[in-house]
């Protein structure tokens, strides 16, 4: 069975007094981390995965340090030109010498750690509270690593945790469900039923604004969504389009514009994760053609779609156009192109909940059919009859 790393971001909740040494600690540590890079610079050969005992003596800061220099230099080494790195982060790696994780909880604060820290034979108590991703994923049975990076993100401090989860294996009897994601209804089901129909006015009130911790109160919607899906159809397979929004070619500036920050993959690697934990996959299938295809009959023809209804040419079958597209999407599961999310070879990090796959080469992503999801949606890189 293999295993998840998760990544969380908790904030760490520091008076005044441990946030001047925390400020304190940041600057030594970006000071000691470059003069070890210029140290192990001058090496012939930087190979293996510690640097020299002799070079990290100095208390566990300092080894710490050391640690994270030469994975630096490591990596400027093997550039085609490489040039003497510069470390600017506002982050600390603490490995399982430097933080202790605290047993005990108060009625303000989940979680203490105790981290290593400048002053010699004390060590800096922080108090952070835990999340509910944190909590479900450590339910399942997934074990907090005892490492942690203390990190600085415009002027506020927070604890990077790591969760070792192991993944549950999809049950070949589970159900399908086909979802179609779409921009006025965020996902309508083959079943018949609609979720976050709120989510589109949501979308366009947020998309100029920022967020520190980079999830928007739409993606936090999209959350919840799939929170309800997983709640809802329990023992299923989810069914989705494989879609790719990127670039000009085939969308109007208009739209790009009113719909840059739809965050459809958002809520399929959202899937992903509760699939991880529960055993169901997510599954892709080819998006072409699914707005325009009649369910009954099989007759395809943009003419079908008129707004919101489908109404087929051929045979008069109608429905909500959306729903359409998700029992289309649903038959796709049997054709030779759909490729459940989970049995790609990848390894997955999630930070913060929010998950990023590499495949084994190094590539980001996973690799889409762009030529049907030209067809699909038309001169306008979206139905031109479909905002849901």
């Amino acid at each position: 069975m293999s295993a998840v790393l998760r990544v969380f971001k908790l904030k760490i909740y520091a008076n005044k007094n441990k946030l001047v040494k925390l400020d304190a600690l940041i600057a030594w540590w970006q000071q000691e981390v470059n003069k070890k890079i210029n140290l192990y610079w001058q090496l012939p050969k930087v190979v293996g995965s510690f640097p020299d005992k002799e070079t990290t003596k100095g208390g566990r800061l300092v080894k710490d340090a050391s640690q994270k220099a030469w994975g630096i230099v490591k990596s400027a080494k093997k550039q085609t030109n490489p040039q003497l790195p510069i470390f600017e982060g506002s982050e600390i790696d603490l490995n399982e010498h430097s933080i202790i994780f605290q047993d005990f909880t108060t009625r303000a604060f989940d979680l203490w750690v105790k981290a290593t820290h400048l002053e010699k034979g004390h060590r800096l108590v922080l108090p952070c509270k835990k999340i509910g991703r944190l909590n479900r994923a450590i339910v399942k049975g997934g074990k907090l690593r005892r490492s942690a990076k203390i990190l600085k993100v415009k002027g506020k401090y927070y604890l990077q945790v790591y969760v070792k989860v192991s993944e549950k294996e999809s049950n070949p009897t589970n159900s399908k469900l086909g979802i179609d994601v779409g921009l006025t209804n965020a996902v309508a089901t083959s079943s018949g039923k609609f979720y976050g129909k709120d989510l589109r006015d949501l979308r366009i009130r947020t998309k100029h604004r920022k967020y520190l911790k980079k999830i928007s109160p739409f993606k936090q919607g999209l959350n919840h969504v799939a929170n309800q899906l997983t709640k809802d159809y329990p023992s299923t397979d989810f069914v989705m389009e494989d879609l790719l929004f990127k670039g000009k070619k085939k969308r109007s500036k208009t739209f790009r514009r009113r719909n840059n920050n739809w965050a459809y993959k958002h809520l399929a690697n959202r899937l992903v994760q509760h699939g991880e934990l529960e055993g169901f996959q997510v599954i892709k299938v080819d998006p072409a053609y699914t707005s325009q295809t009649c369910p009954e009959c099989k007759y395809v023809d943009k003419e079908n779609r008129e707004g919101d209804r489908f109404i087929c040419k051929k045979c008069g079958y109608s429905n909500h156009a959306d729903i359409v597209g998700a029992i289309n999407i649903l038959e796709r599961v049997s054709q030779a192109h759909s490729v459940p999310e989970s049995c790609i070879e990848k390894e997955r990090v999630y930070n913060d909940g929010i998950e990023t796959l590499h495949d084994r080469t190094g590539k980001q992503g996973a690799p889409t059919n762009q030529e049907h999801h030209s067809k699909h949606y038309g001169d306008l890189g979206g139905d031109p009859q479909k905002e849901g």
